[in-house]
């Protein structure tokens, strides 16, 4: 082994002088790539000899055997430390690291194996003084240490192994009033997730993250976010992709983003980027706003009178809708926030009655909450915040949370409640902010309601009468979006006098062949509402996109013939449960394939006349989410012998950043079938424009709907 240990040093020596002039075939790069598993076999090594040295070897007082022992030790410790130096030496070719650090680090490793291969061949003499044992080991845990330490750098970012003794010099938790929303909120989830291998030191990608500067310059694969479709970036894309894609990021076996994290890293983006704003600019029912305030001080704490709830009980209401939390560390204040429409029941209002006292801030933002629902948050009087915007209260119901004398702010934006219907609010004796946007009443009625209430900040929006200013896409009011019988289509706006048009064949709206909406529209089929709202002397709204699907036959089962992929898996109910996903394809009611086809089998228990089938599904392009490449539907009254009955190719988008929930239907004659067999085929090789082109595109599908 030690002539083989000299061979490699020889070739480590010879690498190291000529490593401009040679090419690394593609097996030494995976070799080179087992470096960080083979690095600590000589770090342990020469270290337990180092002791040895130290401290059991004397002078004619260990026995033979135990020095042949520690030879062999040391011999195999020079034999790892060349091997793990050359393989450094391979995975140093690779791009992305800091060319100074690597060069440090790389000759420090070159050290560490030829003083091991002379230490083995020194060993005899070296071990007779007691000044030489000591001179040598010590100057191999000392070289051993300096070149573990760069490594780490190169590996976790500057300074990781000292990091620990130097607590004080870390940023204190800001007040929120002195939060910055990058410095304190967004920055915090770039070096705890992203900042190990986007450092100055190791940039993958040519990607560093250390600086504003270098985070707008981007990386080899461009800018981070795009100016003019901020959602739409490099960024947000890899953190969307599937945890399985090679192109997530952070990569899979790192620690990945909560959903929260992408949120406000998403949020900030689409703000605009901005280094320099404060938190408490942002107002207080934004999104953004929202997500971080609760990670903040807000100056000197309240104090509260009331104690603390039970902790089981307040562990027992935490849901997957319903949130609460404690307002602060050691604090007895609770904050609650519901989060999805669909899931919300009164009675998830009615059991926070237990913790009624305690609760200070609620946020029901979208919730659709009655006059039911008012009353019980009456009951909530220690109540601070509360967050009602974008719900359908009303006016009247302002009257039965007059009994919260506590409450400061208080959120009604996107409601039908007019400037006129607000006096109630001065029965309110601590309020002082009320977020009142989108909301409905002239300029003069706000005005006078500024007026009689001096103590209390109306924020209503940025008003200017020489501005142009758009209008906000419809409101689609349907909570229903499958139906079995015909429905009223529910559109509205909360600008008097807007009016709505919209189409039903997915065609873009105009202000002039589109239909009028007037209230009595009936849906009886699947359709693709676009809708948009003009008014004179306004820019036009954004469309408002939104599907409604008919249901008239629900399968016995559903058997899945082919398996899903497993981290996008779930029972057959989820497909027949009438509760549709979200753009989130996290939300937990979708079910994908990618590397094979989704085949389905449904059988009925009494035969079914059937002459159409949709799949309620996901296109984000940036995610490789596509609708499938075909659907083929095979029917009959024997599993064993179907015959097809139809089969339809679907249209795929024509360019990046297209999201959107649509249902895929194949029509077909009609047929009495007790079977039926879906087969949908997955994109198999995504488009030469898609940023991954040639990857197998995933199937995303939520609902079954047979008609």
């Amino acid at each position: 082994m030690a002539n083989i240990t000299l061979l490699l040093n020889s070739l480590l020596v010879f690498l190291l002088i000529l490593e401009d002039r040679f090419v690394l075939p593609g097996y030494l790069q995976v070799a080179g790539r087992m470096h960080p598993l083979v690095l600590h076999f000589p770090i342990v090594l020469l270290v337990i000899y180092a002791l040895y040295n130290l401290f059991i070897v004397k002078k004619q007082q260990v026995a033979e055997s135990t020095r042949h022992y520690a030879d062999m030790l040391l011999l195999f410790g020079a034999f790892t430390a060349a091997v793990s130096a050359l393989m450094g030496l391979f995975l140093s070719r690779e791009e992305g690291y800091d060319a100074d650090a690597l060069q440090w680090h790389k000759w420090s490793g070159a050290i560490v194996s030829l003083f091991a291969l002379a230490w083995y061949y020194g060993r005899k003499p070296l071990r007779k003084r007691k000044i030489t044992r000591w001179l040598s080991s010590v100057f191999a845990i000392f070289v051993l240490i300096i070149t573990g330490h760069q490594g780490a750098n190169i590996t976790h970012g500057e300074d990781f192994l000292f990091a620990p003794l130097r607590k004080e010099e870390s940023r204190p938790n800001a007040a929120l009033a002195e939060a910055m929303v990058f410095d304190d909120v967004v920055k915090p989830i770039i070096e705890s997730k992203c900042i190990n291998c986007h450092n100055s030191q190791k940039a993958k990608g040519e990607l560093i993250l250390e600086t504003h500067e270098q985070i707008l310059k981007g990386g080899k694969s461009g800018l981070l976010w795009e100016t003019q479709q901020p959602g739409e970036g490099l960024l947000m894309k890899r953190l969307l992709l599937p945890v399985e894609d090679k192109k997530h990021m952070p990569p899979k076996g790192k620690p990945q983003l909560t959903e929260q994290e992408i949120e406000i890293i998403k949020q900030w983006i689409e703000k605009g980027a901005n280094f320099n704003q404060k938190l408490i600019d942002l107002p207080v029912d934004d999104k953004l706003y929202q997500l971080a305030a609760a990670k903040f001080e807000s100056g000197v704490p309240e104090v509260y009178s009331f104690a603390s709830a039970d902790v089981a009980t307040v562990q027992s209401l935490n849901t997957e809708n319903r949130v609460v939390l404690a307002e602060a560390l050691n604090s007895p204040a609770l904050t609650v926030s519901f989060f999805n429409s669909t899931k919300f029941q009164s009675e998830q209002l009615k059991e926070l009655s237990k913790i009624k006292e305690q609760i200070v801030s609620l946020d029901l933002t979208r919730m659709p909450l009655g006059s039911d629902d008012m009353k019980t948050i009456s009951q909530f009087t220690n109540l601070r915040r509360l967050h009602l915007g974008f719900t359908p209260v009303k006016a009247e119901d302002l009257k039965l949370i007059k009994e919260l004398k506590n409450l400061r702010t208080l959120t009604l934006s996107g409601t039908n409640i007019n400037a006129s219907q607000l006096a109630v609010l001065k029965e309110l004796p601590k309020l002082s902010q009320v977020y009142t946007w989108q909301m409905p009443g002239s300029q003069q009625d706000w005005e006078k309601l500024i007026n009689e209430m001096p103590a209390v900040s109306i924020e209503s929006g940025f008003a200017g009468d020489s501005i142009l200013l758009q209008l906000s896409p419809p409101i689609f009011e349907n909570e229903i979006t499958i139906i079995s019988e015909p429905m009223p289509l529910k559109l509205k706006h909360y600008i008097q006098g807007a009016e709505i048009r919209y189409t039903l064949d997915g065609s873009e709206p105009d202000s002039i062949r589109s239909l009028v909406y007037k209230g009595d529209e009936v849906i009886d089929r699947n359709v693709l509402i676009r809708a948009k709202a003009f008014k004179a002397g306004w820019i036009s709204s954004e469309i408002m996109e939104a599907s409604l699907y008919k249901r008239t036959f629900v399968p016995d089962t559903i058997y899945f013939l082919t398996a899903p992929e497993p981290a996008y898996t779930g029972t057959a109910k989820l497909l027949t449960d009438l509760v549709k996903g979200e753009t989130n394809f996290r939300d937990g009611n979708w079910i994908a394939w990618r590397n094979n086809r989704m085949e389905l089998l449904m059988p009925f228990s009494t035969t079914k006349n059937i002459s159409s089938v949709t799949l309620g599904g996901l296109t984000d392009v940036n995610s490789y989410i596509m609708p499938p490449q075909s659907i083929e539907v095979w029917g009959g009254d024997d599993p064993s012998k179907l015959k097809k009955l139809g089969s339809c190719t679907l249209d795929q988008p024509k360019g990046v950043g297209i999201v959107a929930l649509r249902g895929h239907e194949c029509r077909f004659e009609t047929t009495a079938v007790k079977y039926l067999k879906i087969i949908a085929q997955p994109v198999s090789k995504l488009p030469s424009w898609h940023p991954g082109k040639g990857d197998k595109g995933w199937l995303f599908v939520d609902e079954v709907l047979l008609n």
